[in-house]
């Protein structure tokens, strides 16, 4: 019954939909959106992790919003949410692994968990 209530109170989490909406804006003003959707992203999760792993919780279970997400990325409907999906469990693990956790150093990785990069030697 605990993980009932913890779900009710991340879903009515105000601020998931302005964190959503700015993401989405970022991406729809860059050449490229995906990089700027995932960056934008970052960015407010530098300011707040807890909120940002919180957030995370919630896109799981937010299937519109996965939708437009497989949409934005394009490619074979399976694959694409098959990256959303494995970039979501990324940045989650990453977050949680320390309170200070640097995401954005992590950015080549979810990139090309979203197939938009390929990791060099160098990198």
């Amino acid at each position: 019954m605990e993980e009932s209530r913890g779900t009710l109170l991340i879903v009515s989490d105000p601020c998931y939909p302005d964190a959503v909406a700015e993401a989405f804006e970022a991406a729809d003003r860059a050449s490229e959106p995906v990089q700027a959707g995932i960056e934008a992203a970052i960015a407010m999760a530098e300011l707040n992790p807890e909120g940002a792993r919180i957030a995370l919780w919630r896109l799981q279970a937010d299937w519109k919003t996965l939708k437009q997400l497989e949409e934005r990325l394009g490619g074979e409907p399976t694959q694409a949410a098959l990256r959303v999906g494995a970039a979501i469990h990324f940045s989650r693990a990453t977050l949680a692994s320390t309170p200070a956790a640097q995401l954005r150093d992590r950015l080549p990785e979810l990139m090309e968990l979203l197939g938009r990069r390929e990791l060099s030697v160098v990198d």
